[in-house]
């Protein structure tokens, strides 16, 4: 598709970033951590406290994982739901899953024990995974036909099975995301690869680079905090804002290049308990990026940018698609969203219709921005779900944007159901 298709004709785009890349046709443990364990065994994947996990034991605690959830399957294929915080064991259990072949659910394990039950219900999963003895009592008495374990229970867990054989379908689901209503969004490995490559080559990731992650993975912001830079043989920093102090103490050790908070959890940077932190990211970060899905005010960007003494990058993206629109850490306005990230498209949709307009962005005053890239999900629950979200190919944000002659998109409104 050409420039003018996504409305660059006399924009900007960012040196030295490529506008569009070629996603490599292997699995997601693939690559992201058995090919990065080849080339780098010993340099550290994740990081936790003072905890470090290298390629070579992420790859080799992977297939143990594997093994583990297979015995509990008698090798046959299932659907995993995972509700677990921020931690390397649960990087472990979701990759352990991908290379069985498994479908998981990675589901929000803040949420009351009755919406989490609920969530879990709706991908009706044969094998449920909490580290909370707590939420598994729970789950336990809500989830019919289904079998519910703590993560404790996978410790010494033996097998002699190994993944299915024969040719993997990498457009098939893989990994189930609730979005905002709660209804699930599949994504297969080659989705969320390319959004691994695509995310990573827009911000210029690289292999001696360190990614910080500060939400369990069931939000878009914190699996493209964590893929990415795993895609380019660099560093995760896993840490949960409930702890500032041992967030604080792990950025100003590690430094980690960039972050992305969704907006809400952003405001929580200027509460008074978490001023270690925003110490730490004006010492450590080049930049926050703050996930928006509403239309935004530029003083408000200003006072973070202003709290951090860093830049407050903003990115637009969903459950569906990941990022979409973005600053870039050369090139933004404070007005902005930002431009198309690498590898997608966007065209303008009729608001009331969600059908394409026949003009490009140059021509139009506004519309709903249409999305076409190779990392949008595979999947919803049902054909009037797809039909919901999809119009000639071209994904639904529910968003209304405007452009500029750079190419920089502004958000106007939400278009209501």
């Amino acid at each position: 598709m050409s420039k003018g298709a996504v409305g660059l004709t006399a924009g900007y785009w960012p040196e030295n970033v490529y506008r569009y890349l070629a996603i490599p046709g292997m699995s997601l443990d693939e690559g992201l951590i058995t090919r990065p364990g080849r080339r780098r065994a010993n340099h550290p994947a994740l990081i936790a406290g003072e905890t470090a996990v290298s390629y070579g034991e992420l790859s080799n605690d992977m297939d143990r994982m594997m093994k583990a959830l297979l015995s509990l399957s008698e090798g046959k294929p299932a659907r995993l739901c995972v509700a677990l915080g921020q931690s390397t064991e649960a990087v472990k259990i979701i990759f352990g899953a991908l290379r069985a072949r498994w479908i998981v659910f990675i589901a929000d394990p803040s949420l009351p024990a009755e919406d989490l039950a609920s969530r879990c219900w709706r991908f009706t999963p044969d094998l449920v995974i909490t580290d909370s003895s707590e939420v598994q009592q729970s789950l336990h008495a809500q989830i019919e036909g289904a079998r519910v374990i703590h993560s404790r229970e996978l410790d010494g867990k033996e097998s002699k099975l190994s993944p299915p054989k024969g040719r993997q379908d990498f457009q098939a689901p893989a990994v189930a995301l609730a979005m905002d209503d709660g209804r699930l969004v599949y994504h297969s490995h080659a989705s969320l690869l390319a959004g691994a490559v695509s995310w990573s080559a827009f911000v210029s990731l690289h292999a001696d680079d360190l990614m910080l992650a500060l939400q369990p993975l069931h939000r878009w912001e914190s699996l493209y905090s964590l893929m990415p830079i795993l895609f380019r043989s660099g560093s995760c920093l896993l840490a949960d804002l409930k702890d500032p102090e041992q967030v604080a103490r792990s950025i100003k050790k590690h430094r980690p290049k960039f972050t992305i908070l969704p907006r809400l959890e952003a405001r929580r940077l200027y509460q008074s308990e978490n001023k270690p932190v925003v110490l730490a990211i004006r010492e450590a970060l080049q930049g926050l990026f703050v996930s928006v899905t509403d239309p935004f005010t530029v003083l408000g960007r200003i006072r973070l940018r202003n709290l951090l003494e860093k830049p407050a990058l903003l990115t637009y993206g969903s459950q569906q698609a990941g990022p979409v629109l973005s600053s870039h850490p050369t090139w933004y306005l404070d007005a902005a969203v930002g431009m198309p990230v690498t590898n997608v498209d966007v065209w303008p949709l009729n608001p009331a219709t969600g059908n394409p307009l026949q003009v490009p962005w140059e021509t139009v005053e506004y519309g709903e921005v249409g999305i076409k890239s190779p990392m949008i999900g595979v999947g919803y629950e049902d054909a009037a779900e797809t039909q919901a979200h999809m119009r000639d190919g071209w994904l639904r944000s529910r968003i209304v944007a405007t452009m500029d002659p750079n190419g920089l998109f502004y958000i106007q409104s939400k278009v209501d159901d």
